[in-house]
């Protein structure tokens, strides 16, 4: 079985360091909601992590079609069995998906380009790192890169945002200051109909960025606390 692990990798800075996920970072907020959600799956009797590798393994098969439709290398194939996805009604939501996609890009191209530079890109940071699903060329200068993420989730949110503003960081650190020109997260229709997207130039990541840091900056805490709860700690 094939699927994204993402959320196993483990990243190393340049000092050999093994450093957090941003994934794992931003975890942080949304737990209430993640919550809400196990437990409206609970009352339809239906296990929270098989839910979320159910639909984990259909983003991946998503991706990786998108991915190889914009690499001439590879034929765009839909490998189901690649990614343990059986049935029929988790197939159709794929295609959906995939047809949401290749629904709205005709009219996205008649105003933007989509002249991919990567996908997969692994970004390490000193104290954090994580995959960017694609960078294409910036509309305004193509030396730029504008990042994009794939999602299949109900609506947009925080955090898809607060994500790729961790991934900007990284890039960044690794490229230098004036590279990034902004990050998009395309969300895939699974229920039908046209794609759609939303944009943030890289001016306007800044309260983002400084969020994403601050969240850092707790999960850091929260992880050395947990570490050292022991030796913290006095027993009475």
């Amino acid at each position: 079985m094939k699927k994204t692990d993402n959320n196993y990798k483990a990243y190393i800075n340049k000092y050999g360091e093994r450093v957090m996920r941003v994934s794992e970072i931003i975890k942080l907020i949304g737990k209430e909601q993640i919550t809400i959600w196990a437990n409206m799956l609970g009352f339809k009797g239906i296990k929270y992590k098989d839910e979320l590798e159910r639909t984990a393994n259909i983003g991946s098969l998503c991706h990786s079609v998108i991915e190889k439709y914009f690499n001439k290398r590879y034929l765009a194939d839909i490998d189901y069995d690649e990614y343990n996805i059986s049935d029929y009604g988790d197939k159709l939501e794929v295609r959906y998906a995939l047809d949401s996609f290749f629904n709205w890009l005709p009219e996205f191209l008649k105003y933007h380009t989509y002249n991919v530079k990567f996908t997969e890109k692994v970004v390490v940071a000193d104290n954090f790192g994580g995959t960017i699903d694609c960078g294409i060329d910036g509309w305004d200068d193509p030396e730029k890169v504008i990042f994009v993420d794939y999602k299949t989730s109900s609506s947009f949110y925080l955090t898809q945002f607060l994500q790729l503003a961790g991934y900007v960081i990284a890039y960044e650190e690794n490229y230098g200051k004036d590279t990034v020109e902004g990050v998009m997260v395309v969300r895939l229709n699974k229920k039908g109909g046209k794609a759609e997207a939303r944009f943030i130039n890289r001016k306007n990541l800044e309260p983002f960025i400084l969020c994403f840091q601050c969240l850092f900056d707790t999960a850091s805490g929260v992880k050395m606390l947990q570490t050292n709860l022991t030796e913290l700690t006095e027993k009475l």
